[in-house]
C-alpha cells in the first residue's frame, strides 16, 4: 500500500464515522470493497487490542500476550462472519448490490476511532473506559449503517436496517444467552 491510499483511507474512515450521510452520498454509483474490508480489518484488530489491554487493566491480569494474540484470531473471523451477514440483511429488502457490503464494512471502522479515544482514560479509569466503549459502539455503528442504507437503498429502507439489528446483534445476543444458560446449568 502506497502512503496515498492509507492517507486516502484514513480520510474516508474519519469522514464516514462522523458523517456518514455526507460521505455515503458522495460515493456515487462507484461501489469499493477492498477499501472498506481492510480498513474495517484494521481498525478492528486495533480495537480490540486496545480494549484488550484496558480489559486486562480492569481485571489486573498481566497476561498482555494473549490478549494481542488473540485479538485478531477472534476479531477477524467474527468481523467476516457479520460483515456477510449484515450484507446480505440489507441486499434484498434494500434493493442494494455489493454496496449492502461496503455500507457494513464502513461501519465497523468507528471501533478503532473509539477504542484510541479511551486509551488515555481507560489507562487510569479501566472499568469506566470500557462501559463508554460498550454503549457507544452500537448506537454509533448503526448510525452509520441506517445513513448508508437511507442514502444508497431504493427501498425497503426501514425494514433492512430492522432485520439488520435483528440479524447483527440480536442472533449472536441470543446464542449467547442460551450458551451461557447452558453452560451455567452444566456446571
Amino acid at each position: 500500500m502506497t502512503s496515498d491510499v492509507v492517507v486516502s483511507t484514513a480520510r474516508d474512515v474519519w469522514r464516514v464515522a462522523s458523517h456518514p450521510r455526507a460521505f455515503f452520498a458522495a460515493q456515487g454509483d462507484r461501489t469499493r470493497l477492498r477499501a472498506p474490508i481492510a480498513a474495517a480489518a484494521v481498525s478492528t484488530v486495533v480495537g480490540s487490542w486496545i480494549l484488550g489491554v484496558v480489559a486486562a487493566r480492569a481485571t489486573g491480569s498481566d497476561a498482555w500476550l494473549p490478549f494481542l494474540l488473540g485479538a485478531p484470531a477472534l476479531t477477524l473471523p467474527y468481523l467476516a462472519i457479520v460483515t456477510v451477514l449484515g450484507g446480505l440483511m440489507l441486499m434484498r429488502p434494500a434493493a442494494l448490490d455489493l454496496r449492502a457490503f461496503e455500507i457494513v464494512a464502513w461501519a465497523w471502522t468507528p471501533i478503532g476511532l473509539l477504542a484510541l479515544s479511551i486509551l488515555p482514560v481507560g489507562l487510569l479509569a479501566p472499568w469506566p473506559a470500557l462501559a463508554g466503549a460498550a454503549l457507544l459502539l452500537p448506537p454509533w455503528h448503526l448510525w452509520v449503517v441506517w445513513r448508508g442504507v437511507e442514502v444508497h437503498a431504493a427501498g425497503g429502507a426501514r425494514t433492512a436496517f430492522i432485520l439488520y439489528i435483528v440479524a447483527v446483534f440480536g442472533l449472536p445476543s441470543a446464542l449467547l444467552a442460551f450458551t451461557v444458560t447452558v453452560l451455567s446449568n452444566l456446571a
